[in-house]
């Protein structure tokens, strides 16, 4: 363990603001803006509403550059299965058990090439994992890995939607059954287009809205002490717990006056450590934000 400007930094796992503030870069050069082709209508019978739904409920079946896109996807996961490097966001979790957690994956010059969303909705909802593939900070390939749930039936979903630069969805394609495995032996079918949107997953990774990181007191449970952070809401915001193995200059103040202090602004590091198969976060040093 070693600290950079007093945040955790690791081979794998970190947070760092310098790198979550930053707009998600990528060295793909090309990504040609295609043009899809719909049933042509008159512009004097066209009616903006039908149109509109006309595009939403269109198949397309393929475009000139997605296998260009599909190639650049393998780069990407290669090249940063070779850097390890990934900035993390808290794991943010509610009360009805539903979570959002998000990953950034860099290139060894700390250049953010892929993000993966983990969420749960809670009770019994969808939950699964959406990853953004990126150009220029955009996504271009979007894939997600969703247990879907409708009036109580889970349905397995693989989906795959292409972007244009402009965030436009190309093409949608996907791949459902009822269990995981089943899905990884069909073959992909184009649905109608569907985006997915990366705001969430920034909002996290950058600790805004309702992910602000504000002190919401402590739990102790045992000889641990843990941190709560999360939004200053009390309609059931998100939060996190994080363990507290020492008691740095901010720790000792806040727990000086807890009620006080309550709804503070804070910047924190943090280490994601695991145990038997359990994943929990450990507090590694902070400050009140400025």
């Amino acid at each position: 363990m070693k600290f950079s400007r007093g945040f955790f930094v690791s081979k794998r796992y970190f947070y760092n603001p310098e790198h979550s503030e930053r707009k998600p870069d990528l060295m793909l050069k090309y990504i040609f803006p295609i043009v899809v082709l719909f049933v042509a209508v008159s512009c004097s019978d066209t009616n903006t509403d039908e149109t509109k739904k006309t595009e939403e409920d269109a198949i397309v079946k393929s475009f000139k550059n997605e296998a260009d896109m599909d190639n650049r996807a393998v780069e990407i996961d290669a090249i940063i299965n070779t850097s390890e490097l990934v900035a993390s966001s808290l794991k943010y979790q509610k009360s009805d058990g539903s979570y959002v957690q998000v990953f950034g994956h860099m290139n060894r010059d700390n250049q953010i090439l892929k993000i993966e969303e983990q969420f749960s909705d809670g009770d019994g909802k969808s939950s699964g994992s959406i990853t953004y593939y990126l150009n220029g900070g955009k996504p271009f390939i979007t894939r997600e890995l969703i247990d879907e749930v409708v009036d109580g039936t889970a349905t397995f979903v693989d989906r795959v939607s292409y972007y244009d630069a402009k965030g436009n969805v190309l093409k949608t394609k996907e791949r459902r059954s009822a269990y995981q495995e089943e899905t990884e032996t069909m073959a992909y079918t184009p649905v109608k287009l569907r985006k997915a949107s990366i705001d969430r997953a920034m909002r996290a990774l950058n600790s805004e809205k309702e992910f602000e990181v504000t002190f919401q007191g402590f739990v102790y449970e045992g000889a641990y002490t843990y941190l709560i952070v999360g939004e200053n809401s009390k309609n059931n915001p998100y939060t996190c717990a994080l363990r507290c193995d020492y008691k740095d200059p901010l720790i000792l103040q806040l727990s000086s006056n807890p009620d006080g202090y309550m709804g503070e602004k804070l910047k924190i590091s943090f280490q994601i450590r695991a145990d038997q198969n359990f994943e929990y976060m450990v507090y590694g040093g902070g400050d009140f934000a400025e």
